[in-house]
C-alpha cells in the first residue's frame, strides 16, 4: 500500500485519502439527474448512463472491496472553461488509470479505477461519437477512460464533506459561491 500512496503523492493531486467502502454513499436518485435536467455527457460514451453500470450493479460491485483511493484536484475556476475543463478531465482520467495500474502492479489484482465526469468530453471531444458505441465497438482510449462515479449515483457532496473537502472553494479554502477553483476527484478501488 505505501508504494500505491507513494505514486499517487507523485501525480501531484491536491489530497488523497485511503477510505473504507462504507464512507461512499451511492443513491439511485443521482443517476436521475444525469437524465433530467440532462447532462451534457449522457448517452454520449460507455462509460456514462444509460450505458454504465446502475447504483444498484455499482453497489453490488464494490462489495468486492474493502478500501478505496480516494483522491482529487482543486483547479482554477478559469482553467475550467472551454478546452481547459478537457485538459482537467483529461488529466483526472489519466491520473485514475495510473493509480489503478499502480495499485495493480503492487498486488491489487482487481483495482478499478472511477472517474468524475463523462470521457468523451474530456478525452475524445474532437469526434462526434464515441467509437465504442459508434464506430467498430472500440473505445480510442481504453487505458484512460473511466466511468463516471456521478452516473453511477456516487454522493460527491457527501463523501466531499466526510473528507473535509470543498467541492468549490475560495482562496482561504472555505466553500463559497464566489469561488476560485473547482473541484475534480476519482476514486480507486482496492482489492
Amino acid at each position: 500500500m505505501k508504494e500505491v500512496l507513494r505514486f499517487a503523492a507523485s501525480r501531484g493531486i491536491g489530497d488523497f485519502r485511503l477510505i473504507a467502502v462504507e464512507q461512499i454513499s451511492i443513491e439511485d436518485q443521482l443517476r436521475d439527474l444525469c437524465e433530467n435536467p440532462r447532462c451534457p455527457s449522457f448517452a454520449s460514451s460507455i462509460n456514462c448512463p444509460p450505458y454504465e453500470m446502475t447504483p444498484a450493479q455499482f453497489r453490488n460491485h464494490v462489495q468486492a472491496f474493502s478500501q478505496v483511493l480516494a483522491f482529487k484536484f482543486d483547479f482554477p475556476v478559469e482553467a475550467m472553461r472551454e478546452e481547459g475543463r478537457n485538459q482537467a478531465g483529461r488529466l483526472l482520467h489519466e491520473t485514475t488509470a495510473a493509480i489503478e495500474h499502480k495499485a495493480k502492479a503492487q498486488g491489487f489484482e482487481r483495482a478499478c479505477g472511477y472517474s468524475s465526469g463523462g470521457c468523451k468530453n474530456t478525452l475524445c471531444f474532437e469526434h462526434d461519437e464515441c467509437a465504442a458505441l459508434a464506430e467498430d465497438g472500440q473505445c480510442r482510449h481504453p487505458d484512460l477512460a473511466r466511468p463516471s462515479l456521478s452516473g453511477m449515483g456516487v454522493n460527491w457532496h457527501k463523501l466531499s464533506k466526510t473528507l473535509g473537502w470543498s467541492m468549490i472553494k475560495n482562496e482561504a479554502g472555505e466553500a463559497n459561491p464566489d469561488a476560485e477553483t473547482v473541484m475534480m476527484a476519482g476514486l480507486v478501488f482496492l482489492a
